[in-house]
């Protein structure tokens, strides 16, 4: 955010954070280790100033985090405005799993089978002598293209269990982090993980992730890992990650 967030309200909120501290005997950087917030979005509280933070549930969950070490009870400050982040970055190799040409392709044997016995019908019609004396029986045999169609249908079946598997989100923590989910720009989920957390949810694209301390966290979808880092804000490790 390039403006400035605050208030009179979240200016005069953050000096009870400051105050709190001063007089239990804690410096900045002693409440940044003991509750591992980094120390800018500590400051960030005690100024009032909420612009170095990415979004309200992210600064809502460190706002609370801290005035529960603290032991106290101010609100928090009413200064965000819903914003939907404009930068995109897809999986490289993403793949669309349904489309016309699938259908085509995964049906082919069938079409094939069906377009011959319709090609050795009409040939039946016009001749006088017995289709068998055209083509061998075993071409059009009924139990062949039976058998076609059950392979073609537990090939069909086999691909449906690949996709529903493949939507898989399967996110690892290796220290605190947050995650923030987004189908169709709507919030689904919001949370904060700890080291040795790990995070699996089913999904179809599209939908966003935005994550926060982007160091701390590995994951992958549709089987593809996905780069956290690559973008990613270098003070506040803040990335956005669209499919």
């Amino acid at each position: 955010m390039s403006n400035e967030l605050k208030s009179a309200s979240s200016v005069k909120t953050g000096k009870k954070f400051s105050e709190k501290r001063n007089y239990i005997g804690f410096t900045i950087e002693e409440i940044s280790e003991k509750l591992f917030i980094n120390k800018d979005y500590i400051n960030a509280i005690e100024k009032g100033n909420y612009s170095i933070f990415p979004s309200e549930s992210f600064a809502k969950a460190y706002f609370n985090k801290y005035k529960n070490f603290l032991k106290i009870s101010p609100e928090f400050p009413s200064l965000f405005n819903q914003k939907i982040e404009k930068k995109h970055k897809k999986i490289s190799n993403e793949i669309a799993f349904e489309n016309n040409f699938d259908f085509i392709f995964n049906n082919l044997y069938v079409i094939v089978a069906i377009a011959l016995i319709i090609i050795f019908g009409i040939y039946y019609l016009f001749k006088s002598e017995p289709l068998s004396d055209v083509v061998p029986q075993e071409n059009i045999n009924v139990d062949n293209v039976a058998g076609i169609v059950e392979n073609v249908n537990q090939k069909n079946q086999s691909s449906t269990s690949t996709q529903n598997i493949d939507k898989n989100l399967i996110l690892e923590f290796s220290g605190e982090s947050w995650i923030e989910l987004y189908v169709e720009n709507e919030l689904v989920e919001a949370q904060i993980f700890s080291n040795g957390d790990i995070y699996e949810r089913q999904i179809e694209i599209p939908f966003k992730i935005i994550v926060g301390n982007a160091d701390f966290v590995k994951g992958s979808y549709n089987n593809t890992e996905i780069d956290f880092l690559t973008n990613a804000n270098r003070l506040t490790g803040v990335n956005t990650i669209n499919f």
